[in-house]
């Protein structure tokens, strides 16, 4: 951990990652220097700084006495305002934080870049060609590689701020993170992902891809912390989709020409996120499939509300076993039930009620999550749906 009296300028602090990312600062002994334009009465009680970084004085000035930053202020993606007026915003913002930081003399610029700039949205509307289709990746997971695809001027703009960042960089000597964000959630946001399970093309658009926002606040101070020259642009995501079908299924069906250029887990991204673990050290640590299984499993305050049945598996008993063994599989909405598979293998069962089915553990080695498919969908793998084979 960084000492106390470091001293980190947050960009964009007020906004869905930057309240998390100054908190995740705070907690680990940095002083943050907060600034943003959209400020409330407690922003301003808090010591927030309002500052237009878009003029190049006020971001000298927010930056002034800090000793590194991270640059999460930038209009937040397409669609928020005229093409013209989002590329235009964002460059000036971004080259007048990074210049800044490098007349300052910092030591570190930690900054958001896109996903975007990788070719999304995949198999969507194309903003400059009105009518178009957008493009499918060319491979998946799609990785750092996949670059520079802009099909936005949102994405152009953080393209040709890859860019400036690269030169300002080799000029100063300074190392420059971006990262490279994927769709960012709090966890009040998954509340909506049943409602994607049904139609894969809803999230098509970015490889059904999203990160919970406590791990971008966690990328941001591994950005400060790591060990890295130069510019370098990494992909943050979380380690499985938003869907709870295999992301192997997922992908053929929707984009069938589509390679996969490795093997992935079942449930795994498509959004590689292997640089940002080499370069930064980035563990996502937290999924929506842990979040949803323990609101689903629990009723009265804090229980989540969806908008349609959902098949949930809360455990098993006995949680090892070898071929053969009688597993008691306990959830909600098992009424139904189609398949159950441990892993890829499909189990024989017998559904008691709705919230137990018995099956017998078919041949498998090693550790397998087990799954129950229903007419309401497939239940979603967790650390609470593992069977271990012993020998």
């Amino acid at each position: 951990m960084m000492p106390t009296s470091r001293r980190i300028c947050v960009t964009g602090a007020t906004g869905k990652a930057g309240r998390v990312t100054v908190t995740e600062l705070r907690e680990h002994g940095y002083e943050v220097v907060a600034t943003d334009t959209a400020l409330t009465g407690d922003d301003v009680a808090a010591g927030v700084l309002k500052a237009d970084l878009t003029d190049y004085g006020q971001a000298t000035v927010a930056l002034r006495g800090t000793d590194a930053v991270v640059h999460l202020a930038n209009i937040p993606a397409p669609g928020r305002s005229t093409p013209a007026v989002t590329f235009n915003a964002n460059m000036a913002m971004n080259f007048n934080v990074f210049h800044a930081a490098a007349a300052l003399g910092l030591t570190r610029v930690v900054w958001a870049s896109s996903e975007t700039t990788l070719g999304l949205p995949f198999g969507g509307p194309a903003e400059q060609i009105p009518g178009a289709a957008g493009q499918p990746p060319r491979y998946a997971p799609v990785d750092e590689d996949h670059f520079p695809v802009p099909a936005t001027t949102y994405a152009l703009s953080k393209v040709a701020s890859e860019t400036v960042a690269e030169q300002i960089a080799r000029w100063s000597g300074i190392p420059f993170v971006g990262l490279r964000i994927s769709n960012i959630m709090e966890t009040r946001d998954y509340q909506r992902f049943p409602s994607y399970w049904p139609d894969p093309q809803l999230r098509k658009w970015n490889l059904w891809g999203y990160v919970d926002v406590r791990d971008v606040a966690a990328a941001c101070r591994l950005g400060l912390e790591a060990d890295v020259t130069g510019s370098q642009n990494v992909i943050i995501a979380a380690a499985d989709t938003v869907m709870n079908r295999p992301s192997r299924d997922v992908l053929a069906e929707v984009f069938p020409g589509v390679p996969l250029s490795r093997e992935i887990g079942e449930f795994g991204t498509l959004l590689a996120i292997d640089r940002a673990k080499q370069a930064l050290g980035y563990e996502p640590r937290h999924s929506w499939r842990e979040e949803i299984h323990n609101r689903l499993s629990r009723t009265g305050p804090g229980a989540l509300a969806v908008v349609s049945p959902v098949t949930v598996v809360t455990g098993l008993t006995p949680g090892r076993g070898h071929a053969g063994t009688k597993v008691t599989i306990t959830g909600l909405n098992l009424t139904g039930a189609t398949a159950v598979r441990f892993g890829a293998a499909k189990a024989k069962f017998t559904v008691v009620s709705p919230t137990k089915i018995t099956a017998t553990a078919p041949s498998g080695t090693r550790t397998a999550a087990v799954t129950v498919t229903t007419p309401f969908g497939t239940s979603v793998a967790t650390s609470a749906t593992r069977f271990t084979y012993t020998a």
